[in-house]
């Protein structure tokens, strides 16, 4: 949370600290007074205890230290209201936050828990805009913390029975009018995001343990999905499992994989299936999770545009009927189905799909006798082993087009993996741009092929499918080495697929009855972008240019730092889109913004030296002393 300008000083919240603030909240908790309501008295394992179940938690519950003009002067809790025990005593509303306040003992007696309650639940409810009520629930014994709310602009609604003790119930909604917040220019945030996909949720989990960033990340879907459409039995991620959101730069952030295993009491069966990698639904089902708890993450908010404001130094971030201001963007809007030019004809036909639907739209495919998948990489292995499951022994044709010429797989050697990191990056952002644009298609292998699993599996069925029959008696076709030319709406309601053989130059007419492309992504510019295109320096191919800290170049007018994440693959080579960089990236783009290092990263990753270093200027000899004198003569 930013800093709230008070009467008594700037109050700043920051989330706790065990490593430094564990003696102090301990010593908070031993007061008698404290104690009488808190009940936590004891050593410090047991302060330590009850702060590391929020701080290893599900974001449900965050505990942070209040400083006035740098003085710790109280502990709160902040908390999902209507996701905790409590809202089964209370009618509760979506998104209502609870708070819970320990003042410290000094600064009693002073009126300063009705200015910082004050403070924080007015800037609780204007900066997020989907809570409208913030809620306590002292003790009704408590006198002086029910005064203190209710000075603070709380009601006391009602009195609960809880298991522990009888509470006031203390509630403070959003007023009904506006008129302060639209008098007053609400500060803008150091960061805001737009798209939540894993690329920019890496950085909202890690900017939601930087104190000194205030960020906020937008994204139109009503709720977190990732590749819906490819979520097939069986599928799994190809890489590990420690190329979640955070593990990378930092494994003790509590939006790591790991402890999302801790929360869903899945850490056993995990250790015991023995899998690098993850199952995609767990992978895809484990973001979910973090998406859900961050308080920094917004659904259903979808950016219509965004302007650059020169007078007042900021973005205006136009989404959902709101207007938020910010320092600086990321874009993560992510990447858009590629469908080849040679099926534009076919560009809206029902029995064309893409991969990216393949599951949400896989039904549309059962009365089809002749199947087709066009694409040599995992998407498309996965689909055609689909296929071949779903449709054995019922006489339906499943084929595969590649325009490779190997179903090669992709390249999964401990030292080939090195082409993923950093070091990669880096020596690839500096090499001169036709070498770049020419190097990214020669690697298909690194980044576009299937992997050794899937195609084994694909053999595999395939030999038990065919025990004690020839290995033609399946309709199956595996073709690669064949680029599709064109593709027409057949006169019999089939379609019909020009198809040229890459090493014969072969040319021959496939028809089928329907088409799944598995021909990848690609990144696009997003309409939004369109009021400050022009403050934009584009590259002569109208793309961005953008340098190591993923900083999108601009005119000198536009001072803001415009950021993306997975539309640099021309700047950054092959790893731009893998996942195990996601939390690097994320991580440098966040020490970008704040200014300073706020995750130290690694400067060396890789054992390869990708490029010999420079060769040292020759040293000339020295002239002798007269020679000197004579130059200088002259």
């Amino acid at each position: 949370m930013r800093p709230i300008a008070t009467s008594a000083g700037e109050l700043v919240l920051r989330t706790v600290r065990l490593s430094t603030d564990l003696d102090l909240i301990t010593g908070w908790m031993n007061d008698p007074e404290t104690d009488r309501w808190w009940a936590l008295a004891g050593p410090p394992g047991t302060t330590a205890a009850h702060l590391a179940g929020q701080l290893d938690g599900d974001g449900r519950s965050r505990p942070v230290l209040a400083l006035l003009d740098g003085e710790p002067t109280g502990y709160f809790e902040l908390y999902r209201a209507d996701l905790d025990p409590l809202a089964a005593h209370y009618p509760a509303r979506p998104h209502d936050l609870g708070i819970h306040l320990l003042l410290a003992p000094a600064a009693r007696g002073r009126g300063l828990g009705t200015l910082l309650l004050d403070a924080i639940a007015a800037r609780l409810l204007r900066d997020e805009p989907r809570c409208t009520r913030v809620l306590a629930e002292p003790d009704v014994r408590n006198t002086p913390s029910v005064r203190a709310f209710t000075a603070a602009g709380f009601t006391r609604a009602a009195d609960l029975d809880l298991p522990d003790k009888r509470a006031a119930l203390m509630i403070r909604a959003r007023p009904e009018t506006q008129d302060v917040m639209n008098t007053q220019q609400p500060e803008p945030y150091d960061l805001i995001g737009v798209g939540i996909g894993p690329f920019n949720l890496s950085l909202a989990a890690l900017a939601d343990r930087a104190d000194t960033v205030s960020a906020l990340f937008l994204d139109a879907r009503p709720e977190f999905r990732w590749h819906p459409g490819m979520l097939v039995d069986g599928a799994r991620m190809q890489v590990p499992f420690l190329a979640d959101l955070v593990s990378l730069v930092d494994p003790t952030n509590p939006w790591s994989f790991l402890n999302y295993l801790r929360h869903q009491q899945r850490l056993f069966p995990f250790y015991f299936s023995e899998r690098f990698q993850l199952p995609r639904r767990e992978y895809e089902h484990y973001c979910r999770w973090a998406a859900d708890r961050l308080p920094n993450c917004r659904f259903d908010s979808p950016v219509d545009a965004v302007h650059w404001d020169a007078g007042q130094q900021h973005y205006r971030v136009h989404a959902a009927g709101a207007v938020h201001l910010a320092r600086n963007l990321v874009l993560g809007v992510g990447t858009e189905p590629a469908r080849p030019e040679a099926f534009a004809a076919l560009r809206h036909h029902p029995a064309v799909l893409h991969s990216a639907d393949y599951l949400t739209e896989r039904r549309g495919l059962d009365g089809a006798r002749d199947i087709t998948v066009v694409g040599s990489g995992q998407s498309g292995a996965e689909v055609f082993l689909d296929l071949l499951r779903r449709h054995a022994g019922d006489g339906t044709r499943v084929r595969w087009l590649t325009r490779t010429r190997a179903l090669a797989p992709m390249e999964y050697s401990k030292l080939g993996l090195e082409q993923f990191t950093p070091d990669y990056t880096r020596y690839f952002h500096g090499l001169p741009e036709p070498v770049r644009d020419a190097l990214v298609p020669a690697q298909w292998q690194l980044h576009k092929a299937a992997s050794t699993e899937t195609l084994a599996e694909i053999h595999d069925h395939l030999y038990e499918r065919t025990v004690g029959r020839p290995i033609d008696a399946e309709p199956v076709e595996i073709l690669p080495g064949t680029a599709v030319t064109g593709a027409l709406p057949g006169p019999d309601g089939r379609l019909e697929l020009r198809c040229r053989h890459t090493d014969s130059g072969r040319r021959h007419l496939i028809r089928t009855d329907a088409v799944v492309l598995a021909t990848g992504y690609r990144a696009h510019r997003p309409a939004l972008l369109d009021p400050i295109a022009g403050l934009i320096d584009w590259d002569a191919q109208g793309r961005y240019r953008v340098d190591l800290d993923h900083r999108v170049a601009t005119r000198p007018e536009l001072t803001g730092g415009l950021y993306v994440q997975n539309a640099e693959l021309h700047t950054h080579g092959v790893g731009t889109p893998d996942l195990g960089l996601g939390a690097h990236r994320a991580a440098v783009i966040l020490n970008a913004v704040a200014g300073k290092t706020l995750h130290p990263l690694p400067h060396r990753t890789a054992w390869t030296t990708f490029a010999p270093e420079p060769a040292p200027a020759p040293v000339l000899p020295r002239p002798q002393e007269g020679n000197e004198r004579a130059a200088a003569g002259r």
